[in-house]
């Protein structure tokens, strides 16, 4: 049977491959596709928002901030067993640790994170680079993305809280996943293999329960019931790189992010770290559980401070345009919504609140975004230190 399965994959993929590798050009987008550098190993203090650590933190029981939906039960004490079935006291720990980055372009075999190289050049992938369509009202029609997932475990590799019971295995950056090989995220219809759900969600019953999901995110409200819904981004169905109708390119590559962790969470190449039962040992989630899960850009403007005016001082250095004016916008309130001032967001989140109207963090040319993914993590820290992977 496995042989079987192989086969089917493999001739899915040569079929692909050789339908995009039909013509040795590559297509007319009207700009060129060059790979930009997001200089993630030499920005890494102004370009990190290190303030979103202290929205929650809980030791022992007793905690300060607002913890998110789904988080474990406040007590002073925790067991764990040991390989050999030894039960093991610990005491409980929960914070916001950046563990993951997501990369996500429309040139594929673009890399960013890795200064600005292509992974491949004799291969266009899956996809094409595609560029989003705008209608009579200038929002953009149709885009294709691909995506990069790396570990990013910034605080184990600097040194800070790298408590073994709270890891995940990782201790550098490492890249993780490619979209690019993957038959699933270039054809709608071959994504249901793993994804049948899709076919629910596709109803008006579901658009009124994201509308919700939209509401409550913008409000800073995560749940981690709404696991079928992206908040105000648009449909997290299909799990592909194909985007519909979005107002704007950071609200398309933000969901796509959210596509590339549920996609991951059914894979089980993501691992639910949140609640009582994950705090021995992080477990298999078949859906995306997002109390989980914060955002914040690094690039092409990182999100790096919690006020305004760091924020848009960073801004101002990638385009004078968007300098004190848009600082005065910002602050002023002007959009008719408050500006979120906290410098990572919930999934979702509109972009009308952590990413302003003014085109804050969308520069022209630039179609290549990064995002920090901030993890909850309660787990229970215990004298081996083992961390039950």
């Amino acid at each position: 049977m496995r042989t079987f399965l192989a086969l089917i994959f493999l001739a899915l993929f040569s079929v692909s491959v050789n339908a995009d590798t039909t013509t040795t050009s590559e297509p007319d987008t009207g700009f060129s596709a060059v790979c930009p550098n997001a200089n993630i190993f030499t920005n890494v203090f102004d370009q990190i928002c290190w303030d979103c650590f202290l929205d929650s933190i809980s030791l022992m029981g007793v905690n300060v901030g607002d913890e998110p939906d789904g988080a474990a039960s406040k007590l002073p004490v925790c067991a764990c067993t040991d390989a050999l079935g030894v039960p093991e006291i610990g005491y409980p720990l929960a914070f916001w640790r950046p563990s993951r980055v997501v990369e996500v372009q429309s040139v594929p075999w673009c890399s960013p994170a890795l200064g600005g190289i292509k992974l491949q050049e004799t291969m266009t992938g899956l996809g094409t680079q595609r560029l989003g369509n705008s209608d009579s009202s200038g929002s953009v029609a149709n885009l294709f993305y691909h995506h990069h997932y790396f570990s990013y475990p910034i605080m184990e590799m600097l040194g800070m809280l790298a408590f073994p019971s709270c890891t995940d295995g990782y201790v550098d950056m490492d890249l993780l996943y490619i979209s690019e090989v993957d038959p699933l995220w270039n054809n709608d219809l071959l994504s249901l293999i793993l994804n049948p759900e899709a076919i629910i969600f596709a109803n008006p019953i579901a658009k009124a329960w994201c509308i919700q999901d939209c509401l409550t995110t913008t409000a800073n409200n995560q749940s981690e019931d709404s696991y079928g819904c992206a908040g105000c981004d648009g449909n997290l169905y299909p799990l592909t790189g194909n985007v519909i109708r979005q107002g704007n390119k950071v609200a398309a590559s933000s969901l796509v992010a959210q596509r590339v962790l549920a996609g991951l969470h059914r894979k089980g190449l993501a691992k639910k770290t949140i609640g009582n039962t994950a705090m021995c040992k992080p477990e298999y989630f078949p859906t995306i559980p997002r109390s989980q899960y914060k955002f914040s850009m690094m690039y092409p403007v990182p999100q790096a401070a919690s006020n305004l005016a760091s924020a848009g001082a960073t801004s101002a250095q990638e385009d004078a345009s968007t300098g004190p004016e848009f600082n005065e916008k910002l602050a002023g309130g002007e959009s008719g919504v408050d500006a979120f001032n906290q410098c990572c967001h919930p999934m979702g989140m509109s972009t009308a609140r952590w990413c302003t109207p003014y085109g804050g963090r969308e520069r022209a040319g630039k179609d290549a975004y990064l995002y920090m993914i901030w993890n909850y993590r309660d787990c229970c820290v215990r004298g081996s230190g083992s961390s039950g992977e």
